[in-house]
């Protein structure tokens, strides 16, 4: 019997199938060369890499600042982040917008490999190829967002980080306990440290105590090199964060996101900020525990749903607007929050009318031109009026708007008899089907 006899005819849904899932590749495959080709000065890469030469000849990495052109900057990061961007450094073929090309690169293939992984979760009922279609298209459009394409024009890191903790997150086979990644993010930047609320709500103390104890393994490996630079770091800079003289950029600037610049913005002037600072603390504290506590119970009740990718992408919105620096660059994790939320929208939530309406205005937003550029780059916040300092702080309010909307359509979403067996049941290479509750749960 020939091959045309038996192989199976293919249909039109076939084909639909395989062009759009090639047109998907195709189409991220060349946005990712195009961030790359059009970022023409990587300032956030060139002051890596002088952090970097500064870490390896023992010359001050926090007091002197870096020279990127024109500008001045601080290298802000632990001696952890500049000891693993040494490889895009020390080669002498490696210059500037080399290692810029190599990051914007892989970090696209990083947010295509986050995709895979959590639309695998989400999507574990469909058939592969429909699955592989979903997230070839779906990179191609988070390639259009402006937290994306703005992290690349920086060359940054943020896209790195998030797909440490993703891969620490996320169901699959694991080859080192569950918190040892995050505990290697948050080594090359702190923040990543808040993402142990979705571990501590779980009460899974074991991957708190491997996420510290590998934060503190790559600490000292950093320490080992540079011991004077580390001391530096934790004892002085770190209390300084979130100031302008260690960040090199006004915290009041309006690519901050986070809850503590909103505040900051509605002051009159610079000099009413100034002498209001124990107020500015205070009311930044009080915001950040309700989001905490509000955020919490929001997270326990998605994993009492067995929702837990849904969960811990709530505790990354937390994440950034608790953080004293949240510039719009370092929301890159809404390229993973909007599919997911939008799917959680369509199958499991009943679509909402308010959680859809949000959902897509701030993807058609990060499409085109977010409100907080409306007024200008490096518009005087303070004279701005009140509701134009309302639209600027953007993402603060769309991801408040976005939890609350969660939060109102899990009201119909029933609590399961018994909760599917949660992350550690997910060593496997997929998670298993079986009564764990709503499709793509896990």
């Amino acid at each position: 019997m020939s091959d045309q006899q038996t192989r199976p005819a293919r249909t039109p849904r076939d084909l639909i199938i395989t062009m759009m899932t090639v047109l998907g590749f195709g189409a991220g495959l060349a946005a990712s060369f195009d961030l790359a080709r059009i970022t023409d000065f990587p300032v956030d890469m060139i002051i890596y890499r002088d952090g970097v030469r500064a870490f390896l000849s023992g010359d001050e990495m926090y007091s002197v600042p870096m020279q990127a052109g024109d500008l001045q900057l601080p290298f802000i990061y632990p001696p952890f982040g500049a000891l693993v961007l040494v490889p895009l450094t020390v080669f002498e073929w490696m210059d500037d917008y080399r290692a810029a090309t190599f990051m914007i690169l892989g970090s696209s293939l990083l947010i295509l490999l986050c995709l895979h992984l959590v639309l695998r979760a989400l999507l574990r009922d469909v058939e592969p190829r429909v699955r592989l279609m979903v997230t070839a298209v779906t990179w191609a459009f988070t390639l259009l967002l402006e937290p994306v394409w703005l992290n690349a024009s920086f060359a940054q890191i943020n896209v790195v980080i998030m797909a440490l903790v993703v891969l620490d997150l996320v169901p699959r086979k694991r080859w080192l306990p569950q918190g040892w990644l995050i505990g290697v993010a948050a080594a090359i930047k702190l923040s990543p440290l808040a993402m142990l609320l979705y571990f501590l709500l779980r009460r899974d103390f074991r991957a708190i105590f491997t996420a510290a104890a590998s934060f503190l393994l790559m600490t000292l490996a950093a320490a080992a090199v540079r011991w004077d630079a580390t001391v530096e770091f934790f004892t002085t800079v770190l209390l300084g964060m979130g100031t302008g003289s260690e960040v090199g950029v006004d915290p009041a600037y309006t690519s901050n996101s986070s809850l503590k610049a909103m505040v900051m913005r509605f002051f009159d002037t610079q000099a009413a900020l100034d002498a209001n600072g124990t107020a500015l603390n205070i009311i930044w504290l009080v915001l950040s525990l309700s989001v905490i506590g509000l955020g919490g119970w929001l997270m326990l009740a998605l994993m009492r749903r067995d929702l837990h990718v849904d969960a811990w992408l709530v505790n990354a919105l937390i994440m950034l607007l608790i953080s004293p620096i949240s510039w719009s660059h370092h929301w890159v994790w809404v390229a993973l929050l909007l599919p997911v939320a939008l799917w959680r929208w369509a199958a499991v939530l009943g679509r909402p009318t308010f959680l859809g309406v949000v959902l897509m205005v701030w993807g058609l937003v990060m499409l085109t031109d977010p409100p907080k550029w409306w007024f200008g780059d490096g518009v005087d916040v303070y004279a701005l009026s009140i509701f134009e300092k309302i639209l600027v702080s953007d993402y603060v309010w769309f991801a408040l708007l976005t939890m609350l909307g969660l939060a109102l359509a899990l009201r119909k979403v029933p609590v399961p008899p018994k909760t599917a067996a949660t992350e550690d049941q997910a060593d496997q290479s997929a998670p298993a089907r079986g009564p764990q509750g709503p499709p793509g749960s896990a």
